[in-house]
This record gives C-alpha cells, structure tokens and sequence, in this order.
C-alpha cells in the first residue's frame, strides 16, 4: 500500500512541519489483519469495500446538531455521534484507500462562521463518500444510513440519502485542525472538519435536528462506516457545496 501524499507521509512519520505544531499523536500503526483488510491505529481499512470503520457512541437523541462525528474533545454539544479515533488516523485510512481530498495549507476560518464568512469563503471540494452506521439491540445486527438518523426541523422533512463530501481538513500554522479541533464530520459548513455536508442548508445552524424515532438510545455503541465513491461509479469523482 502506497502513501498518497506528502501530508500522509508527514503524518505516518509523526510529524507536520511548524514551529507550533504540538496537536498530532505518535505515528498511526498499519498494520495488515487479513488479505486487503488494514488497520491504521484505531481505524479499519476494507480495500475490497473501498471503506474505513470505526467505533463510536450516539451522543443524541433530541436536539439540534452542528456535526455528525466530532471526538471526545470536539463540539460534543452539538453532536451526534462521538469517537476516541483520531482525526489524524482517519484521514490516513482515506487517503491510503485513495481519497484524494488531501489537508492543504490555508489560512484558519474564523471561530464564528457567519453569513458573511459563507458569503467569501472558497467552496469546499472533495471526494463523494457514503456514511453509514451498525449497532445491536438485543443481539441483533441493524445497520441505517445515516441520513435515517437525520431530520430537517424547520420544514419538517426528512434528509435525502447521498454522497457527502471529504475535504481532509486543513493544515494552519503546523497545526492539523481536524485533529487539535476535535471535530471530523460537520452538517453545517466547518473547513475544518474532514467531511462536510453538501445539501442545501448547510450553511444554517437551525436546521438539521436528531430523528429520535430512528435513534437507539443514548449511549448506544456504533461502528461508522465510511466508504469512498469511485469516481467510475458517480458523475464526478469530486463533490462541491452550491
């Protein structure tokens, strides 16, 4: 298996250049479990099924969410689902799968996004990936994606199934932001996180609720399953929010 990047070479070395650069972990572990299957520290990587898991809780039940996938160190207020994983192991199992949505040096977004700051921001590109979720009840295996956890509140609708878009973060003065910020998968735009939400509404705070009737209960532990659209398969390899 190839490193796809300089980033991912960096990260496996342990290290992204920077005088303050204190945030990223020792170097994730590869290491081959069976034929095609890796595990990259805590992540599992599936090349067969072009996906990567890993293990997390549901956070929420009720309420609005800012993001899908934060770490324990994140905005877990505002979450739905939280993870001890890495955000720098993530994102090597990402790109040693072959996502090329790779941290780029940038200048760091504001701690409060507003209207103006969506109005200016560059648009965020990536690679198209699926999320899905697993959990038991009672011993037995259910499996959702996670937009069925999902609801939009404000107009009362559910919210359509498809690609979200993997951006990979940003790198800012040495620092990895997915990694010092905690937060990895965002449902109201954050260049920071690894993935972000390309639906209409994304850039609304009030807007994307829990669906408590599709829910199991707090606490519930889930395996997140995030798997890499090849782009022979959708209309474009890259995803991009309007």
């Amino acid at each position: 298996m190839i490193l796809r990047c300089c980033f991912c070479a960096a990260l496996v070395a342990g290290r992204v250049e920077g005088a303050d650069a204190p945030a990223l972990p020792s170097k994730p572990v590869v290491r081959q479990v069976s034929p095609g299957v890796y595990e990259v520290g805590k992540v599992r990587l599936d090349q067969k099924a072009m996906s990567i898991s890993f293990a997390g809780t549901l956070n929420m039940k009720r309420g609005l969410l800012e993001y899908l996938v934060v770490h324990s160190k994140g905005s877990v207020h505002e979450s739905l689902l939280v993870t001890e994983v890495e955000a720098t192991d993530i994102h090597v199992a990402m790109l040693l799968l072959g996502a090329k949505g790779g941290a780029v040096v940038a200048e760091a977004p504001p701690a409060q996004l507003d209207a103006r700051y969506f109005r200016t921001a560059p648009k965020l590109m990536g690679d198209a990936v699926l999320i899905r979720v697993k959990w038991k009840e009672k011993d037995v295996e259910k499996s959702a994606s996670i937009e069925d956890w999902l609801f939009r509140e404000s107009v009362k609708q559910p919210v359509e199934h498809g690609a979200w878009t993997y951006n990979g973060s940003m790198v800012h003065e040495g620092r990895f932001l997915a990694q010092t910020e905690g937060n990895l998968v965002a449902l109201v735009t954050s260049p920071s996180a690894l993935i972000n939400n390309p639906r209409q509404g994304h850039d609304n705070d009030h807007l994307w609720n829990v669906n408590g009737d599709t829910t199991p209960g707090i606490g519930t532990p889930v395996e997140i399953v995030i798997q890499l659209v090849p782009s022979s398969t959708s209309s474009s390899s890259k995803t991009e929010r309007k």
